[in-house]
């Protein structure tokens, strides 16, 4: 149904260098989404079905929201774990726009050969062998296509984690990275028996109470600027312990003010639980590229969705975005 397998080539080495080692690392990036770890339970899975020995390594706990996954005993923590218990051939890197974006895991990719799997358009091209294709959808598009050349069967647990990485980065098949060829690949996963109705319960429709608390106290600090172009929205400490919320509850508030009619970048200022630095997400409707908005901030991400990790007080780090933004000739007078 997908017909051609794109990148052959490069899909064909990296397939020759995971066939020849036994021990393999996989790393997520930091405070890893259903991107990142849909990909990589996926491969930990299809890896560990050829015989080899997978890790699926990141720095920080994957969401709860994720808990239904299949897979997860794959995957641990840096905090269960210390780097000279393992001791990779090779280490795949999913969904890392850099190595340093793995955080802390990056000190355990001690192996010679780093393999790069990616879709930013931010990617440094990073490691021995680098795969990085702007045109996918999610990294789990790519993981998708690694499985299909290397000959490991996409089961019903596979495909499952493959299709979250797809519909999460593509906001539920809305976002304008949403592809004919995402559309063909998530309907081969559903030919392997996902269930799309089931896996959207779980990720939209199965929202903790103090969630829907933060989310209350977070709109009563919505704002709009530059001729309703521009949109805010806050996340402080304070919510967070109002609600009893974590900071993963807020990962959607930034979506409120992305929905309102007219705005075309939208921010969501996420504070830090010791106060030191600001989480910022932006995101976009269509036309301003807000992975090089964060880019000015030392951060990254896709034309519609990126982010940023600014260090600072709430106000330095509001005053600083809102600075950046005020220089940029991206707005209209109408």
């Amino acid at each position: 149904m997908t017909g051609e397998i794109p990148h052959r080539d490069t899909l064909e080495r990296i397939v020759g260098v995971l066939r020849k080692n036994k021990d393999i690392l996989i790393l997520e990036h930091e405070k890893p989404d259903g991107d990142s770890i849909g990909s990589g339970l996926a491969l930990a899975m299809a890896l560990s079905s050829l015989g080899k020995k997978a890790i699926l390594l990141s720095q920080d706990p994957h969401p709860a929201m994720y808990d239904f996954l299949p897979g997860r005993h794959l995957h641990t923590t840096v905090s269960c774990i210390e780097p000279e218990d393992v001791d990779p051939g090779v280490t795949v890197f999913v969904d890392c726009t850099g190595p340093d974006r793995a955080g802390k895991a990056l000190s355990y990719a001690r192996s010679e050969t780093w393999i790069n799997l990616d879709h930013h358009v931010s990617n440094s091209g990073f490691g021995q062998i680098s795969l990085v294709d702007l045109d996918a959808a999610a990294t789990g598009e790519l993981v998708f296509f690694l499985l299909k050349l290397m000959g490991a069967g996409i089961n019903l647990d596979i495909a499952t984690c493959l299709y979250v990485a797809l519909v999460t980065d593509t906001g539920g098949f809305r976002y304008q990275n949403t592809t004919p060829r995402c559309f063909h690949v998530a309907a081969e996963l559903i030919d392997k028996g996902v269930n799309p109705s089931q896996v959207a319960d779980q990720l939209y429709e199965a929202r903790s109470f103090s969630s829907l608390m933060l989310l209350k106290n977070a709109l009563h600090t919505l704002e709009v600027y530059k001729n309703g172009q521009l949109a805010s929205i806050d996340v402080t400490r304070a919510m967070l312990e109002d609600s009893g919320a974590s900071l993963e509850d807020a990962d959607s508030v930034v979506n409120y003010p992305r929905s309102i009619a007219g705005v075309e970048v939208a921010l969501c200022f996420k504070e830090s639980l010791d106060q030191t630095a600001v989480h910022l997400s932006l995101r976009s409707r269509s036309k301003v590229d807000v992975s090089k908005i964060a880019g000015l901030l030392g951060g990254g991400g896709h034309p519609r969705a990126a982010g940023a990790v600014i260090e600072g007080t709430f106000e330095q780090a509001k005053a600083r975005v809102f600075g950046v933004l005020d220089g940029l000739e991206i707005w209209t007078d109408s």
